[in-house]
């Protein structure tokens, strides 16, 4: 026996354009933040700290090496397809954009929470990528600062 199952999708696109200084610090900041706008991170202040990408410049070798090490707990393999979708189409002329929810069953499959770390993490909203975003935010700014701050 088969069922075919009808569902609405309540989605509706959330967030801002972001002026993210050119910088591997300033761009992992940012990817962390995106993170923590998409999932529940129970901000602390040295977290929100971390995500204050503006403020890249003013981060000790310490801080940035935490920065690292979060990154690597929050990475996007830990999301993908859960939380953070490779969707051009949706993305339209950003490189990534959010969505809140309410239910998906077409195109993209998310969930209402996710492990890390051991801690479930509630979901608050989707986001959307070009495979250019998460090299310019994540993959390549995170490989040059290990080489750096590598201890």
């Amino acid at each position: 026996m088969s069922m075919i199952q009808a569902n609405r999708i309540g989605i509706k696109e959330v967030g801002s354009t972001a002026n993210v200084p050119n910088n591997d610090i300033a761009k992992l900041m940012y990817y962390f933040k995106c993170v923590c706008g998409a999932i529940e991170c129970n901000m602390t202040p040295q977290m929100n700290r971390l995500s204050n990408y503006n403020n890249w410049r003013y981060l000790s070798a310490d801080e940035i090496r935490q920065l690292i090490a979060l990154c690597y707990v929050f990475s996007p393999d830990v999301f993908e397809d859960k939380v953070f979708f490779n969707s051009p189409a949706l993305c339209g002329n950003s490189s990534n954009k959010f969505y809140e929810i309410s239910q998906v069953r077409n195109q993209l499959l998310a969930v209402s929470s996710i492990v890390i770390a051991g801690q479930s993490r509630r979901v608050n909203k989707i986001m959307v990528y070009k495979r250019t975003w998460m090299m310019e935010n994540f993959a390549n700014p995170i490989l040059r600062l290990v080489q750096r701050y590598s201890a």
